[in-house]
Order: C-alpha cells, then sequence, then structure tokens
C-alpha cells in the first residue's frame, strides 16, 4: 500500500476545522496508511518559495517526505 501525505497550515482559514481529524480517523478506519501533518505557525502557501508566507525549515521538511514517498512508490 502507498502511503498518502497530507500537509496543512494550522493558520489557513478553512470552512471545518475539524476536516484533519475526520481524515485521521477515515484512513485509520480503513487501514489506509496516510500521514496528515499540520504546521502550527503556517498559512496557506507556506511551502511556495517567494510567497509571503513561506517558511523555508517547514517547506523542505515537507518536500524531502514528499520526495521519499515519491522514491518509494515509483522507484
Amino acid at each position: 500500500q502507498r502511503q498518502l501525505l497530507f500537509r496543512f497550515g494550522a493558520q489557513r482559514r478553512q470552512r471545518d476545522p475539524a476536516a484533519k481529524d475526520k481524515l485521521r480517523e477515515a484512513f485509520a478506519a480503513a487501514r489506509r496508511p496516510a500521514k496528515i501533518e499540520v504546521y502550527a505557525d503556517a498559512d496557506h502557501g507556506w511551502c511556495v518559495k517567494g510567497s509571503a508566507v513561506y517558511q523555508e525549515a517547514a517547506a523542505e521538511k515537507a518536500w524531502s517526505e514528499l520526495l521519499a514517498i515519491y522514491k518509494a512508490s515509483l522507484i
């Protein structure tokens, strides 16, 4: 099974703040591997270099984990 990866900025305004918890519960109930991570100080767009809300350390961590999943899944 391939792992799914979800990244959220906690500062992002959203319609349903509990959506992340519902997502975790749904994947756990389905016994599907998923990593759901919330970055406490991040806003929407925090991984995009040059954006007003870019956070280098968090973005580098997120990108490296994403690339590791790609490598494990595609090779």
